[in-house]
Parts: C-alpha cells; structure tokens; sequence
C-alpha cells in the first residue's frame, strides 16, 4: 500500500486536515503540525503566543482519533521540536 507523508513548516488549518481525512486511504500520513504542540512559545521553529489556532487544531485532531479515524504519532527532532503526525486507520 502506498504511504503518503506532507511535510509541513509549521501547521496546517483545520479546514485542509478535514480535506485530507475525506481524501485518504488507511495507511496514509500526514504531518499537521511541527514544534512543540503543548507550549508553543517554546519551541525553536516560530515561536508564538498566538495559541488559539494551535489549541483548536490540537483540539480537532484529537476529536478524530477518539473517533478512530487516525492514530497519533510523534517524530522528535530536538528539544522542543516535534513532528506531529496523523495516520489514517
């Protein structure tokens, strides 16, 4: 089966995480967000206090995979720099 992994810079909007769950095949990866998810501020890629567009992408990811549409993995490149990603199930 063919993997698909879209390497981001930094986030992804919700509205482009809910075009690819509708597109998707189970296998498929897709990074969502890169830096450190939980204390934005910190990270080393674009540091930010802007936290609401974070928190509810955080939020909506989780959503779906309490719904079992996507596991959730993490690649760690560095302190305070993680990839996120989804992978459809």
């Amino acid at each position: 089966m063919k993997q698909k992994l879209l390497d981001l810079r930094n986030m992804l909007s919700i509205k482009k995480f809910d075009e690819w769950i509708s597109k998707s095949s189970k296998g498929d990866k897709l990074t969502y967000y890169r830096g450190y998810i939980c204390d934005p501020w910190q990270q080393k890629l674009s540091p930010t206090m802007s936290t609401t567009n974070i928190t509810k992408l955080r939020n909506h990811v989780y959503h779906t995979c309490r719904k079992k549409m996507v596991a959730l993995v993490q690649k760690k490149h560095d302190n305070m720099d993680y990839e996120y990603i989804a992978q459809r199930t």
